[in-house]
């Protein structure tokens, strides 16, 4: 008998694989969710305590954004609770990708905030990304303590956890994860060397328009705004 919703599935595989090969997860940390397309009510979710590179398209839970399981042969991820409360609450999500990192449980478990140091970072988050208060696993929680972080944001550190990552479809929510860990590596890095600069403001709504500019019915990014001006580096 053919796989259901084969291509879906495959498609969660892959993302799960590629969350391991670049390190964002470590054995079966993290989770992915996708809203499956033409049933939209139903998400594709990582299985729970399974190893990613050994899935095949069968482990592949499908829920409802009610939690109901309606096919795949494992449960899914223990966590599945915040990936349907999200996808409820918000239509214009697509997909949730859930992190381990060691960078991103490093600002965990500081509880800090990911200042706007980067434009690549502005452009997968909206800006800066702020730590949610301690929400138990396995709970709503995981939703209901992490909504204010996540307004008008593509991400929040999970305090004493991870990373929680959110996309207009699994493409995006990967690349912010991708991109968030990579920025909190960068500033783990520099802050060795004192004060960590941030981007102008008026830079930041700019590049974070491009972000929201991602979700269906979103308007148009923002006009630039005007240059800064030219600093000489050797006089500076």
């Amino acid at each position: 008998m053919a796989t259901k919703w084969l291509e879906t599935r495959l498609k969660v595989i892959t993302y799960a694989r590629k969350l391991q090969a670049e390190r964002l997860v470590y054995s079966t940390a993290g989770n992915i969710s996708m809203r499956i397309p033409g049933h939209l009510e139903l998400l594709a979710c990582t299985p729970t305590g399974s190893q990613y590179d050994l899935l095949e398209p069968e482990d592949i839970a499908v829920v409802t954004l009610d939690g109901e399981q309606v096919d795949g042969r494992k449960a899914p991820t223990s966590e599945v609770q915040m990936h349907t409360m999200i996808c409820k609450g918000r239509p214009e999500v697509g997909a949730v990708v859930h992190t381990h990192g060691k960078a991103v449980m490093t600002f965990a478990n500081l509880g800090w905030t990911l200042p706007p140091i980067l434009t690549g970072l502005c452009e997968a988050t909206g800006g800066a990304v702020y730590c949610s208060p301690y929400s138990q696993p396995e709970t709503d929680q995981m939703y209901s303590y992490t909504k204010a972080a996540l307004d008008n944001r593509g991400a929040t550190f999970l305090r004493y956890h991870g990373l929680l990552a959110v996309g207009a479809d699994l493409e995006h929510a990967f690349h912010t994860a991708a991109v968030v860990e990579g920025a909190c590596e960068v500033y783990l890095s520099a802050k060795q060397f004192g004060e960590v600069s941030e981007l102008p403001a008026p830079q930041v709504e700019w590049i974070a328009s491009y972000w929201r500019a991602q979700f269906p019915g979103a308007p148009e990014p923002l006009p630039a705004p005007d240059p800064l001006p030219y600093t000489d580096p050797i006089k500076a």
